[in-house]
């Protein structure tokens, strides 16, 4: 692997990101990331965009898709990486999921009308434009009503966990996800693992049968990085990391990069590598 910068946690607008899957690489590129890892939320379909624009600009891409699992207390959330796209037992189970995802987002706009803050659901689908529709859609819907001043509002009146319009998915546990993931020849890690909370929480979730762990995240703190690192360590489990940028026109618009990510985290990531990716990524 080039010497340069690692991001293996990144969003497009396949998912809630606001760049295309292509200005997501050409922005790595930029940056010089040399290792970028696409994790759109419960989809592959920027992959195929991203593999293509990352070979002309000579960057190594990671295939990922973010999944969202249900612990007693809270969402966990799940990076898939080395997952096939093309493997049609994943395509089916990931459209499952959307079409749980639709019908939830139905049931929140409805919650919305009932407590006097109605968005359009066709003006949703257009923020969204290409890719599922998701919470910050529905946020950023509600910004442009008047009914909020910001994405973060949005969240702490109305869609986060606990608040008048949540609703909580149809049951998805880690260790489903684990093998959903497994099936499709997959590595599953655990995603901003500081934000679970404490130790024992993140090795209960981490019993599910995780093959690894986020430790270089932009939420975690030093202390937090040390802590994971020991704890995947003292595991053997893979070590990741990333922005979780959603691109410059988000709610999360971190500069691609701006985690330090060890070169040896690459290089560990890319010796997990299945056969057909490897084939795929000669040059």
């Amino acid at each position: 692997m080039k010497p340069g910068r690692i991001d293996l946690h990144v969003h497009t607008t396949a998912s809630d990101g606001s760049l295309s899957p292509a200005e997501m690489v050409r922005e790595a590129a930029e940056r010089g990331i040399s290792l970028l890892g696409i994790t759109d939320h419960d989809t592959t379909e920027g992959i195929a965009a991203a593999q293509a624009a990352a070979r002309e600009m000579g960057i190594t891409l990671v295939p990922g898709v973010e999944l969202s699992a249900d612990s007693e207390a809270q969402d966990i959330h799940l990076l898939a990486y080395f997952i096939n796209p093309e493997d049609p037992d994943l395509q089916s189970l990931l459209t499952a999921l959307r079409e749980t995802r639709n019908a939830r987002n139905e049931r929140i706009l409805e919650r919305l009308r009932s407590l006097g803050a109605p968005v359009c659901p066709e003006r949703v689908a257009q923020i969204a434009g290409s890719g599922s529709v998701g919470r910050p859609h529905i946020a950023e819907a509600l910004v442009e009503a008047g009914h909020v001043t910001s994405r973060n509002e949005a969240f702490s009146r109305y869609l986060a966990r606990g608040k008048p319009a949540f609703v909580t998915r149809a049951r998805f546990t880690p260790a489903e996800a684990c093998a959903l993931i497994k099936r499709a020849g997959g590595i599953a890690v655990l995603g901003h693992a500081a934000k679970i909370g404490s130790r024992a929480a993140i090795e209960e979730v981490l019993a599910a049968g995780l093959d690894g762990i986020e430790v270089y995240h932009t939420d975690h703190t030093a202390k937090d990085v040390d802590m994971l690192l020991a704890l995947a360590r003292e595991k053997s489990l893979l070590a990741t990391g990333g922005t979780d940028s959603h691109g410059p026109h988000s709610d999360r618009p971190l500069a691609l990069g701006s985690v330090t990510v060890p070169a040896w985290v690459g290089e560990e990531v890319l010796r997990r590598a299945p056969e057909w990716w490897r084939r795929l990524n000669r040059r």
